[in-house]
């Protein structure tokens, strides 16, 4: 079987890419494609990759099957719509778009394309959250119908270059309100409920740490799913605190799940049909034998040199098992707008106090 070839978009996440791309046998990433003329450089010294390019659609021209976007978030729905046109696989970094107008147009070039396209949803393919989720499916919480999801990743320090120019992280995310970078919470919580957002609430704290940024340091979304279910996601971009980027918490009729809130706690499970009796926590890790995939515990030595704690590995070994088996991809472009639109809706309910919006019905588009 031939090599899929890769074309990669951006040299600094792009190196992340490169490296766990390498670790399988049937890919060979060919290109890399980057404004920055000296960074391109550097990244083909670096890792041996002699097609390199400054401009997008001559990456796009390159004989490539695959291309791999981890540009600023504004350019996501434009490049994956401008590849899907010639038929070239995408992945994509999050969040899919940043408009309505562009989900709807990057969902057309979807149903047009030949060419499959995936969201980069790590945070699903992280290993805990991959656990809850087969054990959902078995039914040891019961009914689900609270969840919690909070990214805290103070980034101020990542507003801009080193040439002093602003990053994707100023003008993307802190340049504007609402829960605008919420897809590592919401997407493994909407996994294990296995249903869309209907209604989202946006409140924020206003803006005390970093008052040029019009982001405020604390977002709080409030989303109600199609049965009623409630999710409640933090975003905090800019306060002074350590980062705790991957909190979740769950309640079902028959059990409940805790994620590590500091540094040196476990995660944690509280499940009537093993504790009747007692209201002790258990540790999540002793039902991983039972609810993880078989490569999940033998967690072989690369992935655990991989990013978001071994979940990129996962994610691209999916990724590539849905290209060159043409399989369903599991985060498709409905569940990468799923995913997406919540958030995108968020600023116009911020902006109105918190007002109810409804999310599009994607189907009916």
């Amino acid at each position: 079987m031939n090599k899929l070839k890769i074309g990669i978009v951006g040299t600094t996440r792009g190196a992340d890419f490169y490296e766990d791309f390498n670790l399988f046998n049937n890919v060979e990433v060919k290109a890399i494609m980057d404004t920055d003329e000296e960074a391109l450089m550097k990244f083909s010294e670096k890792y041996g990759v002699k097609r390199t390019f400054s401009n997008y659609e001559e990456l796009l021209n390159d004989d490539i099957d695959v291309v791999v976007l981890t540009s600023p978030i504004h350019m996501h729905a434009s490049q994956a719509i401008l590849a899907l046109n010639k038929d070239v696989h995408v992945l994509s970094e999050v969040t899919a778009a940043t408009t309505l107008e562009e989900c709807k147009l990057l969902l057309d070039a979807v149903k047009r394309s030949k060419a499959k396209y995936m969201m980069a949803e790590n945070y699903c393919y992280i290993r805990e959250n991959v656990a809850i989720n087969n054990m959902v499916k078995k039914g040891l919480f019961g009914e689900i119908y609270y969840s919690e999801g909070e990214y805290i990743h103070n980034v101020k320090h990542l507003q801009y270059d080193e040439n002093g120019d602003p990053t994707w992280r100023k003008t993307d995310t802190m340049g504007k309100r609402g829960c605008n970078y919420g897809t590592h919470s919401l997407g493994p919580i909407l996994n294990w409920f296995n249903e869309s957002v209907q209604f989202v609430n946006c409140l924020g704290s206003g803006s005390h740490t970093s008052p040029d940024n019009e982001i405020d340091d604390t977002t709080i979304m409030l989303c109600r799913t199609e049965s009623g279910a409630l999710i409640k996601i933090r975003l905090d971009l800019t306060s002074n605190r350590p980062h705790n980027m991957r909190y979740y918490s769950l309640q079902g009729t028959k059990g409940c799940y805790e994620a590590p809130r500091v540094p040196g706690e476990k995660h944690r499970v509280w499940l009537k049909d093993y504790n009747p009796s007692s209201e002790e926590w258990m540790d999540l890790e002793k039902f991983y034998p039972e609810f993880l995939p078989e490569d999940y515990l033998k967690m072989p030595v690369e992935p655990k040199n991989s990013n978001h704690w071994g979940a990129d590995y996962y994610m691209i070994k999916d990724f590539l098992d849905c290209i060159m088996n043409d399989k369903p991809l599991n985060i498709d472009i409905y569940k990468a707008l799923q995913l997406t639109l919540p958030g995108i809706l968020s600023e116009k309910s911020i902006n109105s106090d918190g007002k109810q919006v409804k999310i599009p019905d994607i189907y009916k588009w």
